[in-house]
C-alpha cells in the first residue's frame, strides 16, 4: 500500500520521505552553517574554565595576519629588508638631517601662529602635533615609517588591480630602497609627508571602479591638503575631479571632489590673507618664477618698464664664481648660476636694500610687494621668448634623468662648519632652541649642509649603500617611456593614465617654476611605476564584482558557478 503526502505524489518519484515523530529536523540545506567554533563554544581553560571571550579577537587576528603575510610574502620580506636598512639611517646619522636652511625655518614656523612667506605652513602643523615631545628623532622616525606605508599602498594598489605580487613588489622597491627615497625621509622637510597624503588619495579613489560620494570627496580633500604641504599638489585636486568625470561617475562626484579639495587651500588661503592682506598661498610663487627666468631672460628682447628693469638678470651679480646662464649650452649647465643662486644671492635684487648690521631672515625678500613685481617681470619675459623658456624647462626634465644628483648623497664622515653666513648660526641655534627647548649636542652641527652627527659604523654602511641601491635615472627615464607606450596600447587603462599624469605633474611642475632638484622628482617615483606595473599586468574589476553589495556578489558568485563551461 502506497502512503501519499499532502501534494498526492509518491516519494519515489521525488517528494521527501516521512518523517518519524522521533527524529531529529533535516538540515535545511540554504541555512547558514555556523563555524565550528560557534557550536562547540569557547575554548577551555587550562584549569578546565572557560577561555574569556575576550581572547578570541587576539586569535582571529593572528591568523588573520598569518595568513596575510602567507599570501604576500616576498613583499613582507622586501618591508622587512626596507625597516632594517631605516634602523641603520637611524642608527648613523643622529638625531636626523637638518637641510641648510629649510629645516631650521620650518621648526621656527611650527612655534609660530602666523604663516610662513615662503613655504606653506602644512609640514609645519604637522611637526606642532609632534612637537611637546621635543625630539627630532621621532620625527625622523615617523617620516621612515610614511616610507614604509608609501610602499604598502603601492602594493595594495596594484594587487587589488589584479597585478601578480612580484611585480607589484618590484614597483614598490625603488620607494622601499633607493637611498635618495631614505635621506629626504631622514631629512625635517615637507617631501614625505606631501607624497603620502598624496599616495593616499590616489588609493582612495582607485580602489573602487565607481567610486562614492564620500570617496570621491575624501580623495579631494586629501589631496587638497597635500597641496597646502607642498603646493605641487594644487593640480592633482583638478586632476582627481577630472578622472572621476572620464569614469563617468557623474557630475556631482567630480564636484564633490573638487569642492572637498578646494576646502583646505580656500581655509589656508584665507588665513594668509589675514596675516599678509593678498590671497595666495606664499609671497614667494613670483620670485621663484623671476628666478627661473633669470636662466633665459634678455632685456633687450623683454624691454621692461622701469620698474621693472631692476629685476633683468644682467643687473643682478649672482653667486660669484660661476658661469652666467646659457640656455643655449648644455655642455656649461653644471657649472651655471642657477635660478636658486640668483634667488638666494644675498646681492641680487631681492634683498636690497640690505640691512647695515644683522642677519635678516627670508622676510626681507618675501613680501607681497617684491612677490608681485617679480612676479609681473617673469610673465613678461615668458612671453616675449617663450622658446627660451621651453628650452630651459626641457634642460631641467633632462637632468632628472641624466644627473643623479651627486649632491644628495649620505656624508662619510662627520660635516664641518663651511663658512657660516655672520648670524645665521644664531637664527639656527634660536630655531631649534624654540622648538625643542633646548640645543644641547646640536649646535656643534650648526652651519653644515647636512646638521647631522655621523656615528659608525652605521654610517659607514650606509655610505656604500648609497654607491649600489638607488633608482638610475636611465631607468626612470624607461619607465615614463613605457608608462606612455602602454597607455597608448590600452586606452582603456584610465587608473594608469590618471596615475602617469600626475607623475608628469609633479615631474615638471617644480622644474617650471623653480628649478630642477632631483628631490622634487621623488614623488613622481611611485606613481610612474605603479603606471608601468598596470599598463603591462593590471586587469580593471569586472563591475559585476566590484562595487557590489555582499549579497549580489553571493547572486554572482552562484550564477558563475552554474553558468555551463
Amino acid at each position: 500500500m502506497q502512503v501519499q503526502n499532502g501534494s498526492g505524489m509518491d516519494p519515489a518519484e521525488g517528494s521527501a520521505p516521512p518523517i518519524a515523530a522521533d527524529s531529529p529536523p533535516a538540515a535545511v540545506p540554504c541555512a547558514r552553517q555556523p563555524p565550528a567554533e560557534e557550536v562547540a563554544g569557547p575554548p577551555a581553560a587550562a584549569d578546565g574554565g572557560v577561555r574569556p571571550l575576550t581572547a578570541w579577537p587576539w586569535r582571529r587576528g593572528v591568523s588573520w595576519l598569518t595568513a596575510l603575510v602567507r599570501r604576500n610574502l616576498l613583499f613582507t620580506v622586501a618591508l622587512g629588508l626596507a625597516a632594517l636598512v631605516r634602523v641603520v639611517v637611524m642608527l648613523g646619522y643622529r638625531p636626523a638631517l637638518l637641510i641648510r636652511l629649510d629645516s631650521y625655518f620650518y621648526l621656527s614656523d611650527a612655534t609660530k601662529s602666523v604663516p610662513d612667506p615662503d613655504n606653506t605652513n602644512g609640514y609645519p602643523f604637522f611637526l606642532r602635533l609632534l612637537e611637546p615631545f621635543h625630539s627630532l628623532a621621532l620625527i625622523a622616525g615617523v617620516q621612515h615609517v610614511m616610507g614604509l606605508v608609501i610602499a604598502v599602498i603601492v602594493y595594495a594598489v596594484l594587487r587589488r588591480q589584479r597585478v601578480p605580487a612580484w611585480a607589484s613588489t618590484l614597483a614598490a622597491a625603488p620607494v622601499l630602497f633607493d637611498s635618495r627615497e631614505l635621506l629626504v625621509e631622514h631629512a625635517i622637510m615637507a617631501d614625505t609627508l606631501a607624497t603620502l597624503l598624496m599616495i593616499i588619495a590616489l588609493a582612495v579613489l582607485l580602489s573602487r571602479q565607481h567610486p562614492s560620494y564620500l570617496r570621491s570627496a575624501t580623495a579631494g580633500l586629501l589631496m587638497g591638503l597635500s597641496a597646502v604641504v607642498r603646493p605641487t599638489a594644487l593640480p592633482l585636486i583638478v586632476l582627481v575631479a577630472l578622472y572621476l568625470l572620464v569614469r563617468r561617475t557623474g557630475w556631482t562626484k567630480a564636484g564633490a571632489a573638487l569642492l572637498a579639495g578646494l576646502i583646505p587651500v580656500a581655509g589656508y588661503v584665507a588665513w594668509f590673507a589675514a596675516s599678509y592682506g593678498v590671497l595666495n598661498l606664499t609671497n614667494s610663487s613670483g620670485l621663484f618664477l623671476w628666478a627661473r627666468t633669470t636662466s633665459f631672460a634678455n632685456c633687450k628682447v623683454i624691454k621692461p618698464p622701469a620698474d621693472l628693469k631692476a629685476l633683468c638678470p644682467s643687473r643682478n651679480p649672482g653667486h660669484p664664481g660661476l658661469l652666467r646662464p646659457n640656455p643655449d649650452s648644455w655642455s656649461t649647465l653644471q657649472r651655471q648660476q642657477t635660478p636658486q643662486t640668483m634667488l638666494w644671492a644675498r646681492r641680487d635684487w631681492p634683498w636690497q636694500p640690505r640691512p647695515k648690521s644683522g642677519y635678516e631672515s627670508y622676510n626681507a625678500a618675501f613680501t607681497p610687494a617684491k612677490n608681485k613685481l617679480a612676479q609681473q617681470f617673469a610673465i613678461r619675459a615668458i612671453e616675449a621668448q617663450p622658446a627660451g623658456y621651453a628650452k630651459v624647462v626641457a634642460e631641467g626634465i633632462a637632468q632628472t634623468f641624466l644627473d643623479t644628483d651627486t649632491t644628495w648623497r649620505w656624508p662619510v664622515s662627520q660635516p664641518h662648519t663651511d663658512g657660516v653666513v655672520a648670524g645665521r648660526a644664531g637664527y639656527e641655534t634660536n630655531a631649534l632652541r624654540a622648538y625643542l627647548g633646548s640645543t644641547d649636542g646640536l649646535t656643534a652641527d650648526l652651519g653644515t649642509h647636512l646638521g647631522t652627527r655621523v656615528t659608525n659604523p652605521a654610517a659607514g654602511y650606509l655610505t656604500v649603500y648609497d654607491k649600489i641601491v638607488f633608482l638610475p635615472g636611465i631607468l626612470f627615464a624607461l619607465a615614463f617611456l613605457a608608462g606612455l607606450g602602454g597607455l597608448i596600447y590600452r586606452r582603456s587603462m584610465s587608473p594608469a593614465l590618471l596615475l602617469w599624469v600626475c607623475a608628469v605633474v609633479v615631474l615638471v611642475l617644480p622644474i617650471a617654476e623653480n628649478q630642477y632638484n632631483y628631490r622634487y622628482a621623488l614623488p613622481a617615483v611611485p606613481l610612474v611605476c605603479m603606471t608601468v606595473a598596470l599598463v603591462i599586468f593590471g586587469r580593471e574589476p569586472q563591475p559585476a564584482t566590484e562595487d557590489a553589495r555582499p549579497g549580489q556578489r553571493r547572486l554572482w558568485r552562484q550564477a558563475s558557478a552554474a553558468a555551463p563551461a
